[in-house]
C-alpha cells in the first residue's frame, strides 16, 4: 500500500473515531434507565437494618392497645385462724375467710393520655422506619452512580485509548517513511501507556462500584448488574422551585415527620405528669366465709393520697423541658433542610449548566480539533505536539464530562433524600 493511501485510510479511521466517541455520549444521555427502581426495592427488602426498623414499628404499634388497658385485677384471700385452746398453735379450720376482687381505675382521662403518647411513639418508629428506607435509597442511588460514572470513564477511556494507539501507528509509518520524528513516536507510545494504565484503574473502579452496590442489595460481590447502566434522568428544573422542594421536605421528610411525632409524646407525657397530681380509685368486691358458710358481703373503695408533690413537680419540669427540647430540635431540623436544598438544588442547576455546555461545545470542539491536528500532521502542517495537546484536550473533557454527570447524579439524590421520595 502507498503512503498516499495509508494517509487517507488513517483519516477516514480518524473521522470514524471521532463519530463514535459522540455518539456513544449522545447514546448515554438519551436511554432511558429502567434499573434504578427495582434494585431500591430489592435493598429495601432484604436489607437487615430495615427488617428491624420494621419489626420495631410493628412492636410500637402494638403498644398502643396495650398503654391505655387497665391493670390486671387483683385477687386476695384471707384467712383467720383463730388459736387453738389452751396452746398457741392455729386451729386446723379457719374461722373466718374473706375473698376479695380489687380493681384500679385510672382517672382523669390517664389511659387516654397513655394511649396518645404511645400513638405518637408509633408514629416515631414509623418515621424511623421511612428514614431507614430513605437513607437505603439515597446509598444505593450513589452507589449506582458511581457505577455508571466508572463505565462511562472506562469506556470512553478505552476509546480514546484506540485513538491514540491508531495515531501512533501514523507516527510511526511517517518516521519510517522519512518526514516523521522519533520523538513523534515515542510520545505517541508513551501516551498510549498513560491511557492503557488509566483504563487499568477505572476497570478496578468498576469491580469495586459493583462490589459496593451488590453489597447494598445483600447479594454476591459478583452478581450480575446492568451491563450498561444509564445515568437516572434529571427533570427540568424550570418546573420546580427551591421554595416548593422545601416545603415538601418540611412535610415528608422522615426525620422531620418523627421530630413531629417526638414533639406528641413529650407533651403527652408533660400533660399525664399533670395529670398524676390528681387521685386514681381502686375498687374490690368480696365475700366472707364463717364455719363453712358464706355469710356476708364486702365493699372497698381506696383512693391514693397526692401528697409527694415535689416529685411530681420536679416530673413536670422534665416532661416540659423534653417537650421544649423536641421543638427546638424541630426548627434546628427545619432550618438544616432548608438550607441543604437551596444549596444541593443551586448545584444541580449549576450542573445541568455545567453538562450542557460541555456536551454541546467542549466536546464536540475538541473532536474537530483532534481531527483537524491528526490531518494536519498527515498533511506535514502541524507538529505532533500539537496532536498531543489535542488528544489531551479532548481527554479534559470526557473526564469533565464524567465527573459532572456524577456529581448531578449525586445532587439529584441528595434532593430526593431531603424531600423523602422522587422528583
Amino acid at each position: 500500500m502507498t503512503a498516499p493511501h495509508r494517509l487517507h485510510l488513517s483519516r477516514g479511521m480518524l473521522a470514524a473515531t471521532a463519530i463514535l466517541l459522540l455518539g456513544s455520549v449522545a447514546a448515554v444521555a438519551a436511554e432511558p434507565n429502567t434499573d434504578i427502581t427495582h434494585l431500591i426495592d430489592v435493598a429495601r427488602r432484604l436489607n437487615p437494618e430495615a427488617a428491624a426498623m420494621a419489626l420495631e414499628a410493628d412492636a410500637a404499634t402494638a403498644r398502643i392497645d396495650s398503654a391505655g388497658a387497665l391493670d390486671d385485677p387483683k385477687l386476695k384471700v384471707e384467712l383467720e385462724l383463730p388459736r387453738n385452746e389452751p396452746g398457741y398453735l392455729p386451729r386446723d379450720r379457719a374461722g373466718r375467710e374473706l375473698y376479695q376482687v380489687r380493681q384500679m381505675f385510672p382517672l382523669w382521662g390517664k389511659r387516654d393520655l397513655k394511649r396518645e403518647i404511645a400513638s405518637a411513639d408509633s408514629r416515631k418508629a414509623a418515621a424511623a422506619q421511612a428514614e431507614v428506607a430513605n437513607q437505603i435509597a439515597y446509598r444505593v442511588k450513589v452507589a449506582y452512580a458511581e457505577y455508571h460514572a466508572a463505565h462511562l470513564a472506562a469506556d470512553e477511556t478505552r476509546k480514546l485509548l484506540g485513538t491514540v494507539r491508531r495515531l501512533s501507528d501514523l507516527a510511526r509509518a511517517r518516521y519510517a517513511q522519512g518526514p516523521g520524528k522519533q520523538q513523534d513516536v515515542t510520545g505517541a507510545n508513551a501516551e498510549a501507556g498513560t491511557l492503557a494504565a488509566d483504563v487499568a484503574r477505572m476497570d478496578a473502579d468498576r469491580h469495586r462500584a459493583r462490589v459496593r452496590l451488590n453489597g447494598l442489595l445483600v447479594r454476591s460481590p459478583e452478581a450480575p448488574l446492568p451491563a450498561k447502566p444509564q445515568p437516572r434522568t434529571v427533570p427540568p428544573l424550570e418546573m420546580l422551585t427551591a421554595d416548593a422542594l422545601v416545603d415538601r421536605a418540611r412535610s415528608d421528610y422522615p426525620a422531620i415527620r418523627a421530630q413531629l411525632a417526638q414533639i406528641d409524646s413529650a407533651d403527652g407525657t408533660r400533660r399525664l405528669a399533670e395529670k398524676n397530681g390528681y387521685p386514681d380509685v381502686e375498687l374490690g368486691l368480696g365475700v366472707m366465709r364463717s364455719d363453712g358458710r358464706f355469710d356476708g358481703y364486702q365493699a372497698m373503695v381506696e383512693v391514693n393520697i397526692p401528697l409527694y408533690a415535689d416529685r411530681r413537680r420536679a416530673e413536670q419540669r422534665e416532661a416540659s423541658s423534653m417537650a421544649g427540647a423536641a421543638r427546638a430540635k424541630l426548627e434546628q431540623l427545619r432550618l438544616d433542610v432548608a438550607t441543604d436544598v437551596h444549596e444541593a438544588y443551586a448545584m444541580l442547576a449549576a450542573l445541568k449548566e455545567r453538562k450542557r455546555i460541555v456536551r454541546e461545545i467542549t466536546l464536540p470542539q475538541a473532536r474537530i480539533a483532534l481531527e483537524s491536528a491528526a490531518r494536519g500532521y498527515e498533511l506535514s502542517r502541524e507538529e505532533f505536539a500539537t496532536l498531543l495537546v489535542a488528544e489531551q484536550t479532548l481527554r479534559r473533557a470526557l473526564v469533565e464530562y464524567v465527573n459532572v454527570t456524577f456529581e448531578e447524579q449525586i445532587r439529584l439524590a441528595e434532593i430526593e433524600r431531603l424531600i423523602g421520595g422522587e422528583l
